[in-house]
């Protein structure tokens, strides 16, 4: 359980910085996106992040008991499915990632819902 909380915090943690980010800065997050389309290293690079972040995630966590560690359970495999992506198909993963549009009022509720999750979950594993 404490793994689990430790997880829980560091990602919610996580996904309130990013929401962060897509509401503070959407044309750095678009510039974002065009560099790991343009730059292949960047997108394998971040595949191999996204793939070691998933693993080790999973190594240390793998429980679908209650819904705090279903949670990181399921936030581990995405991740892990993510770097496979980036590394075996990065053109053909981005094109279809790329068309989600951040600068409309979307891209504004998903950033608000990223932030209240990452707060539940930031809460909910310190208590």
């Amino acid at each position: 359980m404490v793994v689990t909380n430790i997880l829980a915090a560091l990602i919610g943690l996580y996904f309130i910085c990013g929401g962060i980010a897509i509401l503070s800065d959407r044309k750095a997050m678009a510039g974002m996106m065009q560099s790991l389309i343009d730059q292949p290293v960047l997108g394998y690079l971040g595949g191999v992040m996204a793939f070691a972040i998933g693993g080790t995630i999973l190594a240390v966590h793998s429980l679908w008991t209650g819904w705090l560690a279903s949670f990181v359970t399921l936030v581990g495999w995405v991740a892990l499915a993510e770097g496979v992506l980036l590394i075996a198909a990065r053109e053909r993963f981005l094109k279809i990632v790329s068309k989600v549009n951040l600068d409309n009022s979307f891209g504004t509720a998903m950033s608000l819902a990223i932030i209240a999750l990452g707060g539940a979950l930031l809460i909910t594993s310190l208590w």
